[in-house]
């Protein structure tokens, strides 16, 4: 807090050498923090979070920003990194979490391996590591939804299983009420209220691999009462799309 007047300065001869052409934000430290301390700064054109390895306070940090008023977006900008980091290991799974819960509770998620600050020389051997290549999966599986970007961060939706903690699962639908998203962190059976799907009198459900971006289709329901579903033997977490039929 010492330091704001510092950042207010900062930012004013920003916007006074680019004309207020480029955005401004700030980047928390030390974790975890965000940069919601100073919301109500004029300037400020976006949130940015800071987990570090606490990589659980993700969906909890980004809905508190995500509510704020008036609404901003909201960046999960520094999470855990890929590999070992400060001695905590943040595997492909933990990399997965952290993005589907950035983007499901209302945020942009940014991935980052252990290298890239740890051994910049190596980053040959790090670009394509298999936490990276599945950021790429999730871009893919996120952004092939109809007007992705109008998600509605919403628990609700599930009527049984939302789970806690490093379980948590997470869900949003779209503005338009034709198709919802739920993110599964782990092996695990949830109940789902298929009238959050508005348009339409059918719900067609899919399974997707988070992994690979492979679809599988489950079945067809009427959009009312709940319904369960158990994810997939052998998969470590899953992504299930409700869509309007």
């Amino acid at each position: 807090m010492e330091f704001t007047p510092i950042v207010r300065e900062l930012a004013a001869g920003l916007r006074e050498g680019d004309n207020g052409s480029h955005m401004i934000a700030v980047h928390p430290d030390p974790s975890p923090a965000s940069s919601s301390y100073i919301h109500d700064e004029s300037w400020l054109a976006f949130n940015m979070i800071q987990t570090c390895v606490n990589y659980e306070l993700i969906p909890k940090m980004v809905a508190e920003d995500f509510a704020r008023k008036p609404q901003k977006p909201v960046v999960m900008a520094e999470g855990g990194y890929e590999d070992v980091e400060f001695g905590r290991l943040q595997t492909p799974l933990e990399i997965r979490k952290q993005a589907y819960w950035s983007h499901l509770v209302g945020g942009h998620h940014s991935y980052g391996h252990n290298d890239s600050w740890s051994s910049p020389s190596s980053w040959r051997s790090w670009l394509d590591s298999t936490g990276s290549l599945h950021m790429r999966t999730y871009r893919e599986v996120v952004t092939a939804c109809r007007e992705w970007w109008n998600l509605i961060p919403d628990q609700s939706v599930f009527a049984d299983g939302e789970g806690s903690g490093l379980a948590l699962n997470v869900a949003a639908r779209s503005a338009a009420g034709d198709w919802m998203m739920a993110y599964l962190s782990s092996r695990t059976t949830i109940s789902i209220e298929l009238d959050k799907i508005a348009v339409g009198s059918e719900v067609g459900a899919s399974w997707i691999d988070p992994t690979t971006g492979a679809r599988t289709r489950i079945g067809r329901y009427a959009n009312h009462g709940t319904q369960s579903f158990t994810t997939p033997a052998g998969w470590e977490d899953a992504v299930l799309l409700l869509e309007a039929e």
